[in-house]
C-alpha cells in the first residue's frame, strides 16, 4: 500500500512496518501502536486495515 507516514510517502504491506522496532501485538489491547490515521486520533494501528492513500501520523 502507498501511504503517507509522518509526512513521508512510503510503500508498506502492514502498518507494523512503520512503527519503531516494528512493534506489533495485533490484538489491540495495548497502546504501543496508537496513531492518528486519516485525521482520527488515538487509533490502534495494529487493528487498522491499510488502504492506499492512508495518512498516518504518530506523536513525537
Amino acid at each position: 500500500m502507498k501511504v503517507t507516514f509522518n509526512g513521508v510517502a512510503k510503500e508498506v504491506a502492514h502498518v507494523a512496518e512503520l512503527l519503531p522496532g516494528k512493534y506489533f501485538c495485533g490484538i489491540g489491547v495495548c497502546f504501543g501502536c496508537v496513531a492518528e490515521i486519516n485525521g482520527t486520533p488515538e487509533v490502534r494501528a495494529c487493528r487498522h486495515q491499510l488502504k492506499d492513500g492512508d495518512i498516518i501520523r504518530t506523536t513525537p
